[in-house]
């Protein structure tokens, strides 16, 4: 652990035992296969990705991270797209189905995606949760970051009974956000798609997990050092550090309050905008347009852990 001083320290963290609800993980674009889905092989690239997003999740609940057919967006037209997209989501919704049949046993469950995964959890809370009250009622919260899916205005946007997470004990709730060091003129992410629904202004959801009120707070960002590959978008090497990696002796290497964030709207935009505050290698800004994309969940992971073990916590309480 990096202070933003600079001091450092050695932390030892344990994977949970017997956590009172489940971690659900769908992984981002990640595979380097050429057709336009991927198979169910589980390659260097998918175990990487669960390690650097998915493991640190194990000190709060049970993490299941399925393989699903993602689309690899290798598609010459938009039909094929389009059917490669359908391809992807009826494999994590079979995955989805069969954790519920097997595994579930009516445990709270949190939703963990980023990017391709977190529109396809967003496809899912839409289809098989919002309006599923059996089912909606095991939602402890859904963190989906990297997406535009989920735009909000009560009762027009996608989602009709679940909002944003606002406080750090509220169940059944979404956390999204898109990260960016500056806008750009043309971002790739953070302005809803239609900007209105029914004659409604909607606009993506930003939920600073430094501060769910809408404040400002410090990051703690969390990168996994040693990986199977190091070729996956938002390791050390190939994210938001490409310029200086961090190096470290242990296996992660984590900055508390190295960065700090809050919510700015511009233009129709509604992103989380990312300050360097203390002592932590430079943010690269060489995709300006995707911002701080393929780092969105590591960046704020200390932060996304705490928010799910006090969600957890107020899940297990109110369940009868």
């Amino acid at each position: 652990m990096i202070e933003p001083d600079g001091w450092k320290n050695v932390i030892d963290y344990q994977a949970a035992v017997d956590p009172p609800v489940d971690c659900f993980y769908v992984y981002p674009n990640i595979t380097l296969q050429t057709t336009p889905n991927a198979d169910l092989h589980v390659d260097s690239q998918e175990i990487a990705i669960a390690e650097l997003e998915a493991s640190p999740f194990s000190q709060v609940c049970r993490v299941f991270a399925p393989m699903y057919r993602e689309a690899t967006g290798r598609t010459s037209n938009l039909a094929q797209a389009n059917a490669s997209q359908s391809i992807a989501y009826q494999s994590v919704l079979a995955a989805w189905s069969d954790y519920l049949a097997h595994y579930n046993n009516g445990r709270g469950i949190v939703l963990i995606g980023h990017s391709e995964g977190s529109s396809l959890l967003t496809k899912l809370l839409v289809n098989e949760v919002d309006q599923v009250p059996s089912v909606r009622r095991l939602l402890v919260s859904a963190v989906i970051t990297g997406v535009d899916d989920v735009s909000y205005k009560t009762g027009f946007g996608p989602l009709k009974t679940i909002g944003p997470c606002e406080t750090t004990s509220q169940t059944g709730c979404v956390v999204d956000y898109n990260a960016y060091t500056e806008l750009p003129d043309h971002a790739r992410f953070g302005g809803p798609d239609p900007p209105n629904l029914g004659g409604h202004a909607v606009e993506v959801i930003c939920t600073n997990p430094a501060d769910l009120s809408g404040g400002s707070g410090p990051l703690i960002s969390m990168y996994r050092l040693r990986l199977p590959t190091q070729d996956v978008a938002g390791s050390a090497t190939e994210g938001i550090f490409t310029g200086s990696p961090p190096t470290a002796a242990t296996p992660w290497i984590e900055y508390d309050g190295g960065f700090s964030a809050r919510c700015v709207t511009h233009d129709g935009y509604h992103v989380l905008q990312v300050d360097r505050t203390g002592k932590v290698p430079r943010l690269s800004s060489a995709s300006a347009p995707w911002g701080l994309h393929v780092d969105d969940p590591n960046l704020a992971m200390g932060n996304l852990v705490e928010l799910v073990r006090s969600e957890a916590g107020s899940y297990e309480t109110q369940m009868p």
